[in-house]
């Protein structure tokens, strides 16, 4: 099953993320075949809040009809798939990425079989929908909150073909997946753990990888953890009817564990109640690194907080308007402030907030004024100006800045604009997905490609 050779081993980072809402439920079976007969996955509860208050908790995992629910694989392409999304800084909820990769990342030979097995995962994550009352823990509230939502909201992939690749070859687009806006926001939240994806490739069997998922979350910083048997059979899951059933299905996955160095002991007590309970002691605390997520700053966000916009005004403004305005806007800024000018006396941050929106003339003295309209207008067909990905925005030293397409040299602006307003058309016809999401990186990138393209027909005309 997993390819040992040095050079998957070398491309293999142990440390992902696992995003702990879905550490402490399931959202998979433990199996490796569709079930005809299940479509449902349902965890009920009652526990104690902070508070004191007794509340019930529901956790249902529902899949399509078409698809069914997620199955052990799927597991390991969200593990796989949140590694790419955390080494990308978290910038952006689109996570791009190949199949190749996921494979390289998985330690799994790469054929066409297992290129297949992840668009059939993907169509299962995709069609699977979690619907939590009072069991989703928001991070930022610091509260349990009813939503329902999908892993993740959409995919798109290239037909990619294993194998080595001529110098023929197309350069195929990074495929991509769209991780639920929940739990994206659940990541930025902080409510995210480190995850030792060495360690979880190496366990054997799904119900392993899944136990240790689970209990991962619970050692952090605690030497042991108890649990009632049944209780446990519902959070993996596990669906047997009696706690002797259970106890023997955990017994490899327990050996297992235990042998590799993350269990030290597992026993088995009764509680007042009768209930039987599993009593776990870890082998060493976790907590070497910190269970939180850092998101990756853009400089041009901090930039503009630290000249006095609110994060969430300048988040805004990066959203819509192209790092150079923003740039040449701050540089002018600074200008005015370094003169004391008397023009941003009064509202420094509001001025460079208009400044931005209504792109002013910039020259040498500081008197800097409106040079055209505060907005671009919109294409003919009434979609927005496409905006720059994070990515593109990303503040380099002038020594490595990427250069321009030479091909664009000399066109006029207006030029440029008409091109790129034909160019989204085409993305859109060709990349329906993609469509969907006309503001995201993923679909900016294919529009300065397809412009690319038209210079590239043009000039050999």
């Amino acid at each position: 099953m997993a390819m040992a050779t040095e050079d998957a081993r070398s491309t293999l980072q142990p440390v992902g993320k696992d995003e702990m809402n879905l550490a402490e439920y399931p959202f998979a079976l433990l199996t490796r075949r569709v079930s005809e007969n299940q479509k449902t996955i349902v965890v009920e509860q009652q526990v104690r809040t902070e508070n004191g208050d007794v509340i019930t908790q529901s956790w249902v995992v529902t899949g399509s009809d078409r698809y069914g629910l997620p199955l052990a694989i799927d597991e390991d392409i969200y593990i796989a798939l949140m590694k790419i999304l955390k080494d990308g800084g978290f910038r952006d909820r689109t996570i791009p990425f190949t199949r190749y990769q996921i494979l390289r990342i998985l330690g799994k030979d790469v054929s066409k079989r297992e290129y297949d097995r992840i668009q059939q995962s993907l169509d299962r994550l995709v069609g699977t929908t979690i619907t939590s009352k009072n069991a989703f823990w928001d991070n930022r509230t610091r509260s349990y909150v009813s939503k329902a939502f999908h892993i993740f909201d959409a995919y798109e992939l290239y037909r990619e073909q294993p194998g080595r690749k001529s110098a023929r070859s197309p350069e195929l687009p990074m495929s991509y997946v769209v991780l639920s806006s929940f739990l994206y926001e659940s990541i930025k939240a902080g409510f995210v753990k480190n995850l030792d994806i060495e360690f979880y490739l190496s366990l054997k069997t799904p119900l392993a990888k899944r136990l240790f998922r689970f209990l991962d979350k619970k050692a952090y910083n605690n030497r042991t953890f108890e649990i009632g048997v049944m209780r446990l059979a519902e959070k993996l899951p596990v669906h047997d009817a009696f706690p002797s059933q259970v106890k023997r299905r955990l017994d490899d996955a327990h050996q297992e564990l235990t042998e590799k160095g993350f269990l030290a002991d597992v026993r088995y007590d009764r509680r007042r109640d009768g209930e039987e309970k599993v009593v776990y002691t870890f082998a060493r605390p976790r907590n070497v690194l910190p269970e939180t997520c850092e998101v990756a700053a853009d400089p041009l966000v901090e930039g503009l907080v630290e000249r006095g916009i609110t994060r969430t005004a300048a988040e805004e403004l990066v959203q819509t308007y192209p790092a150079e305005r923003i740039q040449r806007q701050v540089e002018a800024f600074d200008r005015l402030r370094a003169a004391a000018s008397a023009r941003i006396r009064r509202n420094p941050a509001g001025y460079l907030r208009r400044a931005i929106e209504e792109d002013y003339a910039v020259g040498g003295s500081a008197e800097e004024k409106p040079a055209r309209p505060p907005r671009a207008k919109a294409a003919a067909d009434g979609s927005p100006r496409p905006r720059r990905s994070r990515a593109a925005r990303k503040e380099t030293p002038a020594e490595e800045a990427p250069s321009p397409n030479p091909a664009r040299a000399g066109i006029p602006p207006e030029r440029l604009e008409a091109m790129r307003e034909e160019a989204r058309k085409v993305v859109q016809e060709r990349y329906p997905v993609l469509a969907q999401r006309p503001s995201s990186p993923a679909f900016e990138v294919m529009v300065e490609a397809c412009v690319d393209e038209m210079l590239a027909v043009e000039g050999g005309a």
